[in-house]
């Protein structure tokens, strides 16, 4: 039977659709200064969702039998208005260029948005500066849809890149020392301090805690590391390789970065430096998460960068991938660091659209959480 006979179809799947998911996100790369880049999730795309959420729905859309794209739509307990709460998150949207144009995203509100777990009536996105394609649906309704949610703006987030070159200078002012299991009260104490007064933050206690340790891939407690004073914990945050679930592949480098590259492979020869991946390689990279500090203060997530940094280099990896809030302050720790960013809007959305409202949730200081991108 002729394939273009088939008519266009959205159904519900599951890891039954795995390999073929992979395989939209392979033929849909991020074109982004220069570097066009596949953020590849092999083996089990639907990893990162079960690590980071208490619950996930997915939708699918074929031609026939073959699937040009999908969405998935997360339950994530957070921090809203200071208090837990379930709320949803809509990402991993991918669509094949063959699929491109024909109302998708439009048509999974049918099957994602209209029983939501635990009636959950809050949710975020988080969209790409520049990307046209999804910044249109942004605060836009249509009756033949009721189920799509009012949406709108609240912040700017940025990922910031920190290049991992030359060694770095440590810090003389905080000793910073990998954790251990004696220092997980502390760890919780000045995590759940800080995540308790910023939107869509994990909830997180001691179990909860606990938990992650035991079933996150690649991680245990030494992967966090504290900074102390005067005998004192003052700061925290973990770094996480996380190349077994989630790699960021180079698919080709634009002619000005070519030229780079080949630059500073000479001068990694040369001072021993991490060399950067052929175009078809991931990049080497590690995420910073769950940081804290006394009082926010962005001088001690600096010393512990610059810790996690040279530790990174003696094992020759390209970068540390660190987000929060555009207008943060304590992203002032990387302003030392050779980095580049990448900013993305923050959509807030509701089937309620009063929560929408100025002053109903509080929006300053949003969370990122990178491992759930």
């Amino acid at each position: 039977m002729d394939n273009k006979s088939y008519s266009y179809v959205l159904r519900k799947i599951g890891r039954e659709q795995n390999e073929n998911m992979l395989e939209v996100l392979r033929k849909s790369p991020i074109d982004s200064k220069g570097l066009r880049i596949c953020f590849d999730r092999k083996p089990d795309i639907f990893l990162a969702p079960d690590l980071t959420s208490e619950h996930m729905e997915c939708a699918g859309f074929f031609h026939g039998e073959d699937l040009l794209g999908f969405a998935m739509l997360s339950y994530q307990n957070v921090y809203v208005n200071g208090l837990p709460r379930t709320v949803m998150y809509y990402g991993n949207a991918h669509v094949k260029k063959e699929g491109r144009r024909k109302g998708f995203l439009y048509k999974t509100t049918d099957i994602l948005f209209c029983d939501t777990y635990k009636n959950s009536n809050l949710g975020y996105a988080i969209v790409m500066k520049k990307n046209e394609a999804a910044e249109k649906f942004i605060g836009k309704r249509k009756s033949d849809y009721p189920n799509i949610p009012a949406s709108k703006i609240i912040s700017d987030l940025k990922v910031t890149n920190i290049m991992i070159a030359f060694r770095k200078k440590e810090s003389s002012e905080y000793q910073v020392r990998k954790a251990t299991m004696v220092d997980i009260d502390s760890i919780v104490s000045l995590i759940r301090q800080e995540y308790s007064k910023r939107l869509f933050a994990p909830v997180i206690d001691k179990t909860i805690f606990l938990k992650n340790l035991k079933k996150r891939p690649n991680f245990e407690i030494s992967n966090y590391y504290v900074a102390e004073k005067e005998g004192k914990i003052v700061g925290v945050c973990a770094s996480w390789e996380t190349g077994i679930f989630k790699q960021n592949v180079i698919v080709r480098y634009g002619r000005k970065l070519k030229m780079i590259k080949i630059l500073h492979s000479m001068l990694a020869r040369l001072f021993a430096l991490p060399q950067m991946p052929k175009e078809g390689e991931a990049l080497k990279d590690a995420t910073i998460i769950e940081y804290a500090t006394l009082r926010r203060n962005p001088d001690i997530l600096e010393a512990l960068l610059l810790k996690i940094y040279n530790d990174y280099h003696r094992q020759k990896y390209n970068m540390l991938i660190i987000g929060s809030c555009s207008d943060d302050p304590i992203l002032n720790a990387t302003q030392n660091f050779f980095n580049h960013s990448v900013v993305s809007s923050l959509i807030l959305f509701s089937k309620d659209e009063s929560l929408l409202e100025d002053g109903k949730i509080a929006t300053s200081l949003p969370y990122m959480d990178l491992v759930a991108l």
